[in-house]
């Protein structure tokens, strides 16, 4: 099963003197059109999700499919933002999960990310009528900085092709990752959450791995120890690292509409 860490979908505008400039903060359709045809699922369906404490997606054999994804999950997904950064709209678009089966286009046998992406983008056009407004926002979040000890991860080996970075019923396994991503990932974290910065000052690539006790188990995944730690303690003593409370710049997406889909 191959997982898709889905790219930002990004448009430049240029105004010439003729134009007459579009506010910034002017609620748009979430979908921008590329140039060419649009790019969207075959089919898609989608109903509520049993609330059962899991929340997958996944890309494979031609399907995209989700279960117990909010509006708001899928929101950051499409336009690669952090959930933490997505504002906005009924408490349903938060608090409500869906499972959508949907089929990818026989001419597209494997989708980049940017094409899943767009596919995203046009199903909560088309389905939820999500329309949304960017902004500039100050926020709490985390810094994540060295601890005193000192790191505790081993560098990679420079030999080593591409990064991979997944977690398991509260297991992380990291190869040849940044403290960059590293900080990402943490802002889509439902035990951190809120946004996270990387602040501290390490360059390179690292391997590591990473336990912690989750706030709230999946109920489909096997028990775990009960003397497992907080990820915040987790990420101090096996990593050398340290989220600390700041103050945190975010280009925050702004819900301005949107509607529960037709369950089919």
């Amino acid at each position: 099963m191959n997982r898709i860490a889905i790219p930002l979908l990004m448009v430049m505008v240029t105004v010439t003197p003729a134009q007459t400039p579009v506010p910034a903060q002017t609620p748009v359709p979430a979908q921008t059109p590329v140039a060419g045809s649009k790019t969207e699922f075959e089919v898609a369906s989608i109903r509520p999700a049993k609330q059962d404490g899991g929340h997958d997606s996944d890309t494979d054999k031609g399907r995209f499919t989700t279960h117990n994804l909010s509006l708001k999950r899928l929101i950051a997904m499409a336009y690669d933002t952090d959930i933490n950064q997505v504002f906005g709209g009924a408490d349903w678009v938060d608090s409500e999960g869906f499972d959508i089966n949907a089929r990818i286009p026989s001419g597209l046998a494997n989708p980049t990310g940017d094409q899943v992406a767009q596919m995203i983008q046009s199903l909560l056009t088309d389905r939820f009528q999500l329309v949304f407004h960017r902004e500039p926002r100050q926020v709490s979040g985390y810094a994540l900085v060295t601890a005193k000890q000192g790191t505790k991860m081993m560098r990679a080996n420079e030999n080593e092709i591409g990064s991979d970075m997944h977690s398991n019923n509260a297991h992380m396994t990291a190869r040849y990752v940044t403290m960059e991503q590293l900080a990402r990932r943490f802002s889509r974290n439902q035990e951190i959450g809120k946004v996270v910065v990387d602040r501290t000052k390490l360059t390179g690539r690292f391997d590591f791995e990473l336990d912690w006790m989750p706030v709230q188990l999946d109920s489909r995944a096997d028990p775990l120890p009960g003397d497992r730690p907080s990820i915040f303690t987790a990420v101090q003593e096996q990593l050398g690292l340290k989220l600390e409370a700041a103050k945190v710049p975010i280009q925050a997406i702004v819900v301005d509409r949107a509607e529960r889909p037709d369950a089919n």
